[in-house]
């Protein structure tokens, strides 16, 4: 009839999307990522604090200002909580999925 079905005008239903997010799929690639990454950011979190000088320079914006070291220290240490979170949900999800038979 040329009407629109589910929340995009694709025909995708909201219970697929769910169900492929929830996916054991899902929950183990989503945690092997966010484990991945933590493992890289918390390091290049530390070097950038020591100021490590086998850095180099293409990290820094052209201001090239005082401290710049520190903020970019700073933000991976950011990011990596906000991969541990994801890590967690990643985990409540396999824990999910294990309940339900689905692993």
């Amino acid at each position: 009839s040329g009407e629109a079905r589910g929340w995009w005008r694709g025909g995708v239903e909201m219970a697929a999307v769910f169900d492929c997010l929830t996916s054991p799929f899902c929950s183990i690639c989503c945690g092997g990522l966010s484990v991945f990454a933590i493992c890289i950011l918390i390091p290049l979190g530390s070097l950038f604090q020591k100021d490590y000088r086998f850095l180099g320079e293409d990290w820094m914006t052209e201001a090239r200002g005082e401290g710049e070291h520190l903020i970019a220290a700073r933000n991976c240490f950011i990011t990596a909580a906000l991969y541990g979170g994801f890590l967690g949900l990643s985990v409540m999800c396999c824990m999910n999925n294990k309940r339900r038979g689905r692993m």
